[in-house]
């Protein structure tokens, strides 16, 4: 069922208890005023999220208690001015934003990935990603549209957290890797040392 999407998020665990397993956190970023409207992941066929999880080498299942998968892992929408989204807004210069999407306590960031297909961006607007993990583990971002205000930049993301005790095991991503970096209408680029951060 489609408003079931939040059901993606429980996954890998190799037997372990719901405690020690990795999350895959839904998240989505809007600024300005998109010509087109971006569907959330609420919206889609859950088996575009499950092709995402796959993507970045996890195994997302269903929930077996649906009304609890539809917010497990679904973070609050907020909204900041022009910004609409799930991220932690940091600073805002002007048109400018610096934003990130932080891990929980007790979970480590390991891997993100965009939906740079299901995404827009408009000309002169730009949007990147990276690991940060100095001061706490987060995928930091930076958003801008023009000065004049026009201009939009929406996307999907996808973000996994994995427990604090079984970080250093996991194949997660080094620190200060560059995940994506969206410029125009018709350039975004992922990393090219881990393309699977592109969620096609």
């Amino acid at each position: 069922m489609r408003c079931c999407i939040g059901l993606l998020l429980l996954l890998l665990a190799n037997g372990a208890s719901a405690e020690e397993m990795a999350r895959v956190y839904l998240e989505a970023f809007q600024l300005g005023s998109p010509t087109r409207r971006i569907e959330g992941w609420r919206e889609l066929d859950p088996a575009r999220a499950v092709a995402g999880c796959k993507a970045l080498g996890f195994d997302c299942s269903d929930d077996p208690d649906p009304a609890r998968a539809a917010t497990r892992f679904l973070k609050p929408i907020l909204v900041s001015g022009p910004y609409r989204g799930t991220a932690k807004i940091l600073r805002r210069r002007g048109n400018s934003f610096y934003a990130a999407f932080e891990a929980p306590p007790g979970f480590r960031l390991c891997k993100a990935g965009i939906d740079r297909v299901g995404g827009s961006i408009h000309r002169g607007a730009v949007f990147a990603g990276s690991i940060q993990r100095a001061g706490g583990d987060r995928l930091g971002v930076y958003a801008a549209v023009p000065a004049d205000g026009s201009g939009a930049i929406a996307f999907r993301l996808l973000v996994v957290m994995v427990p604090e005790a079984r970080f250093a095991a996991a194949p997660c991503w080094p620190d200060g890797t560059l995940l994506f970096l969206c410029s125009g209408s018709t350039r975004c680029q992922v990393s090219r040392a881990f393309p699977e951060a592109d969620l096609r």
